[in-house]
């Protein structure tokens, strides 16, 4: 091959890449509105689309709470802001791997804020080991899922009754989930889950089954609200692929693994700021656009798969979790289980 050809050759690659980048970072968000006097929950918000989504909502004038589990870090990162957004942003801390630290986090909200205009539930993990928590669950099932929904339990009824909502990244995985009846059994016994997620032949994914759960969560949040909130809205979001720190890489074969598929993955997967437009679709959106309940992915609704709205076992799920929940919280028994 001559010199020019190499040259011509590198030329033509680099627009492909280049195409195939554009087209995988997909649309942004062209919905927008001042959000002054909007007072906005972001957990997870100290990197990714976390931080990404925190900065686009500071530009509009909300005020948003970094709902987040490191101090130090997230600190340096409110202070890489400008002094106009900064002023704005406020650190309260949150580990959703600790019921605790949720019940701390949710009475210091109560006790300093009157009301919330959006929560939006974006921390989550996928831990390639099967960690357990204070608690006693793995760490991937009670950050992505149990912790999420207790969180945003207890402070349903802290919402703004003129207009609010409730926004929650999920993921396309929830349709590769291996779920089934009679599975809640895990839910509640940590021993078994741990056990069942362990082995090492067709083993299942519970990064996958827990997004699955947060989908049936969502449903059920979404039927409530029609019911008995009708000023709120629940949504939930697949913001693409996209190459963030959710990953907990813990032996040096996976991270030399990750790095050779990253250089690949890089021109297939969207940036952060393309990841959360999604998010900020759905959080800048009037309440009468979007679908109680519904699932969003590239700023559209996107039905659900035949598991994603098999109400028997959405049903099964999300009741189990009301038990576990409310065995541990007296206030949330005027919850409605699924009929």
């Amino acid at each position: 091959m001559t010199l020019t050809s190499f040259i011509l050759f590198l030329i033509i690659l680099s627009i492909i890449l280049f195409l195939v980048k554009k087209w995988a970072n997909g649309p942004l968000n062209k919905v927008k509105k001042d959000l002054k006097g909007k007072l906005i929950i972001l957990t997870g918000a100290s990197d990714g689309i976390g931080y990404e989504t925190a900065k686009d909502l500071l530009n509009s004038n909300a005020k948003v709470i970094f709902a987040c589990r490191n101090k130090k870090k997230t600190e340096e990162k409110i202070n890489e802001l400008s002094e106009n957004l900064k002023k704005n942003a406020i650190f309260i801390q949150l580990d959703l791997s600790s019921f605790k630290s949720v019940e701390n986090f949710v009475n210091e909200i109560k006790s300093k804020y009157p009301k919330i205009d959006i929560l939006i539930n974006n921390a989550g993990i996928g831990e390639m080991d099967l960690k357990k928590t204070e608690d006693g669950y793995i760490d991937t099932y009670q950050v992505n899922y149990l912790s999420t929904v207790l969180l945003t339990l207890l402070l349903l009824e802290h919402f703004n009754p003129n207009e609010s909502k409730i926004v929650s990244v999920s993921s396309m995985g929830y349709k590769f989930s291996k779920l089934t009846y009679n599975d809640s059994k895990y839910l509640k016994d940590s021993d078994l889950m741990h056990e069942l997620y362990s082995k090492i032949r067709g083993r299942r994914n519970i990064y996958f089954d827990s997004k699955l759960l947060l989908n049936y969560f969502i449903q059920y949040l979404g039927d409530l609200s029609e019911k008995k909130y009708p000023y709120l809205k629940v949504v939930c979001l697949h913001p693409g692929a996209i190459l963030t720190n959710i990953i907990k890489l813990k032996n040096l074969f996976q991270k030399i693994l990750f790095s050779v598929f990253s250089c690949i993955f890089y021109f297939l997967s969207k940036d952060r700021i393309h990841g959360a437009q999604t998010t900020l679709f759905l959080a800048y959106s009037d309440n009468k656009v979007l679908v109680n309940g519904g699932y969003y992915s590239n700023l559209k609704f996107e039905k659900y798969t035949p598991k994603g709205k098999d109400e028997k076992l959405r049903k099964e799920m999300v009741n189990e979790t009301l038990n576990i929940l409310k065995s541990k919280y007296k206030e949330l028994d005027y919850l409605p289980l699924c009929e």
